[in-house]
Parts: structure tokens; C-alpha cells; sequence
């Protein structure tokens, strides 16, 4: 089976555009919360800047090592980055979207050199 069709993979990226979603939307939401002005812009800049990329690479990683290499991280990070950045950021966060799609892709491949081959259905034992 291609790995873009393995139903694993699209959990992972589904997650991530939840988490692409989710997270600035519960951000906006708990700014009410907090009583300094820029504890807001303080939240959306650590999102940006720590929390995505790092969600982003462990996802990445972890379909690597389960999955090998998948061609599907070079552009859907990107793709998912269009949305929340229209709705809760501005054009100018694009760049970030390109970032996440080379850390996403530079951790799948790094993870991928860790996927054992026996996770292959087409493997068999050599025979002697």
C-alpha cells in the first residue's frame, strides 16, 4: 500500500491541522482571561514560534519512524498553515508556514532512517 493512503498518516496530519486550528482558537479565547495587554500577543508569538514547530516535528518524527518517508509532509504543513493564518494571523505569517513545512520534512526524514523494514508487507526472510 502508498503511504499517503495509509490511514496512520492522515491521522497524524489531521492532528496537526487540528492542533493548527485549535490551539490559536483557544488562545483568543483565553486572552479575556489574563489582565496584561500584551500577554496575548505574548501567547500568539510563543505559538508561533515554539508550540507549532514543535508539534509539527514531533508528528513528523513519529510518521518517519512508523512509516518511512512520506512525500505528504513536504506540502500539507503548509497547506494547513493557510487556513489559521487567514483567520487568526495575517499574510505576513506565511513564512512560518514554509518553516514548518522544512522542519516537518527534515524530522519525517530523520525519522524515517530510523524505520526498521520489517514493517514491510512485501518483506521475507532471505533464504539461505
Amino acid at each position: 500500500m502508498q503511504r499517503w493512503k495509509r490511514r496512520g498518516t492522515w491521522a497524524r496530519l489531521g492532528g496537526l491541522f487540528a492542533c493548527y486550528l485549535l490551539l490559536p482558537a483557544l488562545t483568543r479565547a483565553a486572552i479575556g482571561v489574563f489582565s496584561a495587554p500584551d500577554s496575548g500577543m505574548m501567547l500568539f508569538i510563543l505559538m508561533l514560534f515554539i508550540v507549532f514547530p514543535l508539534i509539527t516535528v514531533a508528528l513528523a518524527a513519529w510518521g518517519g519512524i512508523t512509516e518511512g518517508f512520506t512525500v505528504l509532509w513536504i506540502v500539507m504543513p503548509i497547506l494547513f498553515f493557510m487556513v489559521p493564518m487567514l483567520i487568526f494571523f495575517n499574510e505576513s505569517a506565511l513564512i512560518y508556514g514554509i518553516a514548518y513545512s522544512l522542519l516537518a520534512v527534515t524530522a519525517n526524514k530523520i525519522g524515517s532512517l530510523f524505520h526498521s523494514k520489517t514493517h514491510s508487507i512485501n518483506s521475507r526472510p532471505r533464504e539461505s
